[in-house]
């Protein structure tokens, strides 16, 4: 069959949203009988609009090629993925397959990451990355797209493309730079360096933070050892974890390594990839990503340590911790229908809000320039703290979203008066002040009546009005 990728995805029968429940049925018949090509095209004539036997051959051949099913001796059978979709159709196991042999479907999602997008769209972007595909007209991308649809990726209205949820999930695991870690799996140090983009030396620590070009803290790998000195529980979804620093050491200290835990104890920012080492081996099993739920200093076998609540986080792959967080702005784009001003309480679990309640205060202090949007002010302490928080227009003690279109960054004083309802936001992003000429303070927020927000140059970051309002309304201003 060779090893180059194909271009064209052919369509299998049923319609575009339904190629998957046909091939299902399909390849239970194929499980259950191993037909011959003959009576292969028989059922499929029998159960689908199929007409043409040639027709038929190519999907076949198709589904060959991807490595679904296998043709030998006349008989056609499922491959050990083929019986793996179908054990569980599973989406992904297919799309796999389909990405592996087929030209241009992670292009498709990357794609649709920036936006909708219709077919012929779709089709430039696949051909400016892939010079090997030459369509010339847009049944090409249109076969590609019905197999995201049959699979749950892609929703299609008045012929624009866009991604579903877990579409866009796949789509963000495909395209991240996260690293491939899967929970449960063995790596040498080697390996895991690889995996990393990272060195650690003559052996992994404890605990080992990582930080990027602009020494930003990155991500904190975090080791547990069976026979280490501290006899770490770590049997229970929550557990805790003792700091850098042996017994014979004394008390330990805040080093950069137990700070950078310290830090996300106060606010999750980056990934922490959490290690387990067996006393009889030599490599590390993951145990997947850990939200660090609190850090106490406290008294321990007659010294001071620093002591870890951490809590496994429910994901699966690196690369959902990012899509946690891009959610935050994923919603930015859409304008078309007006925003809920709440999460329900089923939308995230708790380890997922504190994940997108620290992207929240990162993006919209970073997409404000870190300045006050009231009034410019970008005021830094002697240490360099900045005086800049993310306020929510919609407030957090009420459920309101963690999402960038609910946000404002503001200096700590005007985030108060903005949440004691001195301040609001009019329609037009210009500030209101609350008519009370007897309070202490007036005169003060007087002097920034009607003056304009200063805004986001992408003005999909910009608050909504729909929060503006609820805001104003809850203070008394219309």
């Amino acid at each position: 069959m060779g090893d180059e990728k194909l271009t064209i995805a052919v369509r299998f029968f049923g319609g575009a949203g339904n190629y998957t429940d046909v091939l299902e049925r399909f390849c239970k018949h194929v499980l259950a009988d191993s037909p011959s090509e003959a009576a292969a095209i028989d059922w499929i004539r029998s159960n689908t609009r199929a007409t043409s036997d040639d027709g038929i051959r190519r999907r076949l051949a198709f589904l060959e090629r991807i490595g679904l099913l296998e043709i030998e001796s006349g008989r056609i059978r499922l491959t050990q993925r083929g019986m793996e979709w179908l054990s569980e159709t599973d989406p992904a196991v297919l799309y796999e397959l389909l990405a592996e042999h087929v030209r241009g479907f992670d292009t498709i999602l990357e794609a649709l990451l920036d936006g909708p997008k219709t077919d012929a769209e779709l089709g430039d972007a696949i051909e400016s990355e892939h010079a090997e595909v030459d369509w010339n007209d847009a049944a090409g991308p249109a076969q590609h797209r019905g197999w995201l649809q049959s699979l749950g990726y892609v929703e299609r209205s008045d012929g624009v493309n866009s991604l579903t949820d877990p579409g866009r999930e796949l789509a963000r695991r495909r395209t991240s730079d996260a690293p491939d870690l899967e929970r449960g799996e063995f790596y040498t140090q080697s390996e895991l360096e690889a995996v990393l983009d990272t060195s650690f030396g003559a052996y992994i620590k404890g605990i080992n933070p990582r930080t990027d070009e602009n020494g930003d803290l990155e991500f904190v790998v975090v080791k547990a050892r069976e026979d280490g000195p501290y006899a770490d529980d770590l049997a229970d979804e929550r557990f805790t974890y003792i700091g850098e620093g042996l017994p014979e050491k004394g008390d330990q200290r805040r080093t950069a390594a137990n700070n950078a835990l310290v830090e996300q104890a106060e606010r999750s920012t980056v990934p922490v990839y959490f290690f387990y080492h067996p006393a009889d081996r030599d490599d590390l099993r993951y145990e997947g990503l850990v939200d660090v739920v609190d850090a106490e200093y406290v008294s321990r076998d007659g010294r001071m340590v620093y002591e870890f609540t951490m809590e496994r986080l429910d994901l699966e792959h690196p690369a959902a911790f990012q899509t946690l967080a891009a959610s935050v702005t994923d919603e930015a784009d859409d304008d078309t229908e007006e925003p809920a001003l709440t999460d329900a309480d089923e939308d995230y679990t708790t380890v997922q809000r504190r994940v997108r309640s620290s992207a929240f205060r990162s993006e919209v202090k970073s997409a404000y320039e870190h300045r006050c949007a009231i009034c410019g002010a970008a005021r830094k302490a002697p240490d360099g703290t900045r005086d800049i928080e993310a306020a929510h227009i919609y407030p957090k003690r009420e459920n309101g979203r963690d999402t960038i279109r609910n946000g404002l960054a503001l200096c700590r004083l005007h985030h108060w008066a903005f949440d004691a309802g001195w301040l609001a936001i009019s329609d037009d992003y210009r500030v209101l002040v609350a008519d009370r000429p007897n309070l202490e303070g007036y005169e003060e927020f007087a002097a920034l009546e009607n003056e304009a927000l200063k805004l986001p140059t992408d003005e999909n970051k910009r608050p909504h009005a729909a929060f503006l309002a609820a805001h104003r309304e809850r203070h008394g201003f219309e």
